[in-house]
């Protein structure tokens, strides 16, 4: 049932694409109206009765810390994320985000004394090659060597990656401690306040008031919401391989609603992506 949480989440982010695409505004203002939209509706969820920490124990101060360490990790991940992909190709910025797995496969016997399996580590290598044949390899210049900008976004996309392992490694670690309703409320809250100097006073459109409550309630409630639940049966390295299967959904959903259709390579790399999915569900067994 916890892959199952997880799968659903990740399919309902891989959505994110096309109302980015949608909406048209700076990345700033697309991470502060859902934020801020799904931290009231926690708000309100929250204030019906809904309990935010779990009594199971005495509360750990590490756990507090985790939990303010969430949101400080969203924000490296998404604005090192989008500066990718601003300095460098799509293709570069997508592949270098998803070494998260990597790292988490390497910090999580740290962090969390989860050990992994050879299954595990051949779902990794299938998803990276699948991804690698999903977003192509041809950098922005051609043959001609990279030059600054493009190696600023490459690293800033390896950085949004360990920033994303970081986020995975953290929900593991607190999602006994806290309900996943509070552990998004604080998330959102803080992510809110830290962004409110830098666009109070933008203009503030209309227009896109429905795209930000769709995202405020789906993308960034009910989708983590899921996540979080799911992670509490699930290894934080299994966690992160079906988090391959974004890129799949938002290929998927990118024919249905922008009539953009993928080649046959990138039909190949989805498809060693789902069955790395599958390797992950069946604990690492490969047949």
């Amino acid at each position: 049932m916890g892959h199952l949480k997880i799968i659903t989440a990740i399919l309902i982010w891989s959505s994110l694409g096309i109302f980015v695409r949608k909406i048209g505004v700076p990345t700033i203002r697309i991470i502060f109206y859902p934020a801020t939209v799904a931290g009231i509706f926690q708000l309100l969820l929250l204030s019906l009765g809904t309990k935010g920490v779990k009594h199971h124990g005495p509360m750990e101060s590490r756990h507090l810390v985790y939990l303010l360490l969430l949101p400080v990790f969203f924000l490296a991940n998404m604005f090192l994320f989008f500066f990718a992909f601003r300095h460098t190709t799509i293709a570069n910025a997508v592949f270098t985000h998803y070494t998260a797995p990597i790292f988490v496969a390497l910090l999580a016997p740290v962090f969390l004394k989860e050990g992994i399996n050879k299954g595990v580590w051949i779902a990794i290598i299938l998803s990276s090659i699948g991804l690698w044949l999903m977003v192509g390899t041809v950098a922005s210049n051609g043959d001609s060597p990279f030059d600054h900008r493009e190696v600023a976004g490459i690293v800033a996309g390896l950085l949004s990656g360990v920033a994303y392992a970081f986020l995975i490694l953290i929900i593991r670690k607190i999602a006994h401690a806290f309900s996943p309703l509070f552990i998004l409320f604080v998330q959102n809250s803080i992510v809110s306040i830290i962004l409110l100097p830098f666009v109070i006073n933008t203009p503030h459109p209309l227009n896109i008031l429905p795209y930000m409550l769709i995202m405020g309630v789906i993308h960034s409630t009910l989708a983590p919401l899921l996540y979080i639940d799911g992670m509490r049966g699930v290894r934080a390295s299994e966690a992160a391989i079906l988090g391959y299967l974004e890129p799949v959904g938002a290929v998927l959903l990118a024919m249905v609603f922008l009539q953009e259709v993928p080649g046959i390579t990138a039909l190949v790399g989805g498809l060693l992506i789902l069955y790395s999915g599958i390797i992950t569900i069946r604990g690492g067994r490969i047949w």
